[in-house]
């Protein structure tokens, strides 16, 4: 009679707990990202931009930290271990870093230009870092978007696409701060 109260509590302890690290990003550089025009989650290597740079995993983590830093970018997720830094909840409107938002992500279009440069912008940017070899390191800048009209009557978000620009742009600055490095 014992046994089924314990079953029912190692159950429920296991759901519990299980949910709480199901919460926790995942190791090895898989983190998921929701956003309010997605249905579900959104595995963030799926869609990177990657390059390769000849540096070791830790300088190219590190150039990848300075590049949020100098664009004022806050991050959410650092962990130079498992080689992953960005922020998966970053909301702009208007430009992104020097760039109009039109530049950078497609969210459509409207009777007033682009939807990027009048709409809330939501935005997962996330560098993964992995080492290939002793002095090569692959860089993948994942980077998605859903916008929100703020005018007038309320709608739903609509899912933005990255155009590449600004990936682009983001591993051209860990390669300039790699080649000035001593």
């Amino acid at each position: 009679m014992m046994k089924t109260p314990i079953r029912w509590f190692c159950v429920a302890a296991a759901v519990l707990f299980g949910g709480v690290a199901g919460a926790q990003q995942p190791a090895g550089g898989r983190v998921h990202v929701k956003l309010p025009a997605y249905k579900g989650t959104i595995a963030i290597d799926t869609v990177m931009f990657v390059t390769d740079h000849e540096a070791s995993a830790a300088a190219v983590w590190s150039a990848a930290s300075r590049v949020f830093y100098d664009a004022k970018i806050a991050t959410d997720l650092r962990d130079s271990v498992g080689g992953v830094v960005g922020t998966t909840k970053y909301v702009k409107s208007t430009y992104m870093v020097n760039f109009p938002m039109s530049k950078v992500l497609n969210c459509g279009m409207s009777i007033t230009g682009p939807n990027a440069d009048n709409f809330r912008i939501n935005i997962a940017l996330v560098a993964i870092v992995s080492q290939v070899s002793a002095t090569k390191t692959k860089l993948g800048v994942g980077f998605v978007g859903s916008g929100l009209d703020m005018r007038g009557s309320s709608t739903d978000p609509v899912v933005c696409a990255s155009t590449g620009q600004f990936e682009g742009d983001f591993s051209a600055k860990v390669k300039k701060i790699l080649a000035a490095a001593p």
